[in-house]
């Protein structure tokens, strides 16, 4: 069972990442954000550690730890065991995370059967915690070497454990870490069929754990719905508690848990006489924990071959005890002698059902040779003198607490006099304090009520500058547009006037006579172009115009910034040529020109857009 630990370490690399930059701090948010899907969480974890160089060591053991844990959650332990000793190489300087490594790679180990590799790490584990002076890791630790001593069936050291655990983490004050090892107590009274005691713990954990809603709420709740089951005293409550875990599981996509939950609604069904609903909730459970390789494949594949059998589907069971078989080759789906005693009981009989009765001999054979190398009895019998003594340790530490309690109780009722006396004073001085309040909030009331007066009036004086300067804007605007009219008409008479004279000049009646006349009429205009005249109302009209797109093309020369000017105006090609004394060609080529220096090229659209917006 996977320890809540898993939900801490990750909330613990989260709020202790200092983000060196921008992009570290967006993938701690999307890593808090993402925590209950493994996926999602290993994506972003594998993006933060790209910063690397600029994470803690202790930080990037955390991060690769915590992949190992979503590896985990996804059934896919080898990945798993990769990932958490790659993070025990970042933290060997910090004893503290040291130990934290250590324990998680003994849960991933323990979920995956390696009872013995999981113990070491556990005993590695308590070593660093002691080292870093945290007893209550060294509490977490104990808890988790009982897990496996639970699995591995040896209640005596799994009882030995927990009480170690419970005295550290009671002398810690820790009550949810306590709640932790109690839910595992709880798992070893279920696991020797003390149903009823183990209802009960798991009915005093609930609640602590319901507060997180997490992954520990809901594997608690279902061992508790399986001693509903084992205990057939209410079956709805335990339907009702699997279909939550169900979702709750299929949500986290931690599809082993899924599963388990799924084939215990199949009992619920068998009980109940919904056989259809239980055959369909067995062989999804089945094909389930098949598919992801959980170890706790072979105990899924009894619960289904024992409904087979029950139905008398043999051709199905004995497709279920072939596969079985065949899987038993893998070291992940290899059984332990208790489930292969479950195993072969149900295949005796589905081969002696389908006539094949070497097969049958076989198993019987097998069967009756685990049965006599198993010496269980002696330490089962240790195991409920331990339980029971530990019951009643509890019982009077039970009985001590409700003595206190009435104690507790007697007392108070000496005091209730003395407490109603003071209710009464204590009143008397609150009326006193309320009526002082009441004063001095009317005080403040009168002088909010001038304040607000103030800022109206204030707001109204404002109000008329606006409106002012509202007014002196649309004027100045107004002259604005009057100055450039008045530019525009000047441009072009002055264009007008010297297109007139060229004009003349080209249409004269004694062309022989009258050409040294043309030649220097020509040369005036050419020398006493208007450009200056116009440059000067220019920038009456649009004053930051040559100076902005100098500033921008520092590359323009004086005449450019002239030609730009003109082309602000929207003058056509005859105007400007007849202003700057050239011809329209002259012009449109040194339109060219001018896209050219501005980096615009044959962009005709965004050169027009430059020249019309900018002010």
């Amino acid at each position: 069972m996977k320890n809540f630990i898993f939900l801490i370490l990750i909330f613990c690399i989260f709020t202790d990442l200092q983000a060196q930059n921008p992009e570290i701090e967006r993938l701690n948010k999307k890593i808090e954000s993402h925590l209950r899907n493994p996926d999602s969480t290993k994506f972003y974890l594998f993006q933060l550690l790209k910063f690397s160089s600029e994470l803690h060591d202790t930080i990037i053991g955390k991060s690769y730890s915590t992949i190992g844990i979503q590896y985990n959650k996804l059934a896919v332990p080898d990945s798993a065991e990769f990932y958490m000793k790659k993070a025990l190489g970042y933290t060997k300087r910090y004893p503290l995370e040291h130990a934290k490594m250590y324990l998680n790679l003994a849960i991933n180990y323990r979920i995956g059967s390696r009872y013995k590799e999981s113990l070491e790490a556990s005993e590695k584990a308590i070593e660093q915690f002691k080292k870093a002076g945290n007893q209550e890791g060294v509490g977490k630790a104990y808890g988790e070497m009982a897990s496996n001593y639970n699995y591995m069936k040896n209640s005596e050291k799994a009882l030995e454990y927990l009480k170690k655990a419970i005295a550290i983490l009671k002398e810690a004050g820790s009550e949810r870490e306590l709640s932790i090892v109690k839910q595992k107590l709880a798992n070893l009274y279920y696991n020797n069929g003390d149903f009823a005691f183990a209802r009960d713990i798991y009915e005093e954990v609930l609640p602590v754990f319901a507060k997180e809603n997490g992954t520990n709420y809901y594997i608690t709740l279902l061992s508790y719905a399986d001693c509903l089951i084992q205990l057939e005293e209410n079956y709805k409550g335990a339907e009702e508690a699997l279909k939550e875990v169900e979702n709750a599981f299929q949500r986290m996509n931690q599809k082993e848990y899924m599963w388990i939950a799924v084939s215990n609604l199949a009992q619920v069904y068998v009980a109940t006489g919904k056989t259809q609903q239980a055959q369909e909730a067995f062989q999804r459970a089945y094909y389930g924990m098949y598919e992801i390789s959980s170890p706790r494949f072979l105990e899924t594949s009894v619960r289904y071959l024992e409904f087979l059998n029950s139905q008398k589907q043999y051709a199905s069971a004995q497709k279920v005890v072939d596969r079985v078989k065949a899987s038993a080759k893998s070291t992940r789906l290899k059984m332990n002698a208790d489930n292969e005693i479950d195993f072969l009981k149900q295949a005796v009989s589905t081969y002696s059902q389908n006539g094949m009765v070497e097969n049958s001999l076989q198993a019987f054979e097998r069967l009756d040779f685990l049965k006599d190398s198993l010496n269980t009895a002696l330490n089962h019998t240790k195991s409920l003198e331990l339980q029971e003594a530990y019951q009643n340790d509890l019982q009077r530490e039970r009985n001590l607490v409700l003595k206190k309690n009435n104690e507790l109780l007697v007392e108070n009722n000496k005091k209730k006099d003395n407490i109603l006396l003071l209710g009464i004073l204590s009143f008397i001085l609150i009326l006193a304090i309320g009526l002082l309040l009441f004063k001095a909030n009317r005080n403040k009331l009168k002088l909010q009520q001038e304040l607000v007066a103030s800022l109206e009036t204030s707001k109204k004086a404002l109000e008329e500058k606006h409106t002012i300067e509202g007014e002196l804007r649309m004027e100045r605007e107004r002259i604005l547009v009057n100055k450039e009219k008045e530019l525009v008409q000047v441009s072009m008479e002055i264009s007008n006037l010297q297109n007139k004279i060229i004009e003349l000049i080209e249409n004269r009646d004694n062309p022989e006579s009258s050409t040294a006349l043309a030649k220097s009429i020509k040369n005036l205009l050419g020398q006493n172009n208007y450009w200056k005249y116009f440059k000067g109302k220019f920038v009456e009209v649009h004053p930051g115009f040559a100076l902005k797109i100098a500033e921008m093309f520092p590359n323009l020369s004086d005449n450019d910034i002239a030609f730009c000017c003109m082309l602000k105006l929207q003058l056509s090609l005859q105007e400007i040529a007849s202003l700057m004394g050239i011809s329209k060609e002259e012009v449109a080529s040194k339109k060219a020109t001018l896209r050219r220096k501005i980096g615009l090229g044959d962009d005709i659209l965004g050169f027009e857009k430059l020249i019309d917006h900018l002010e």
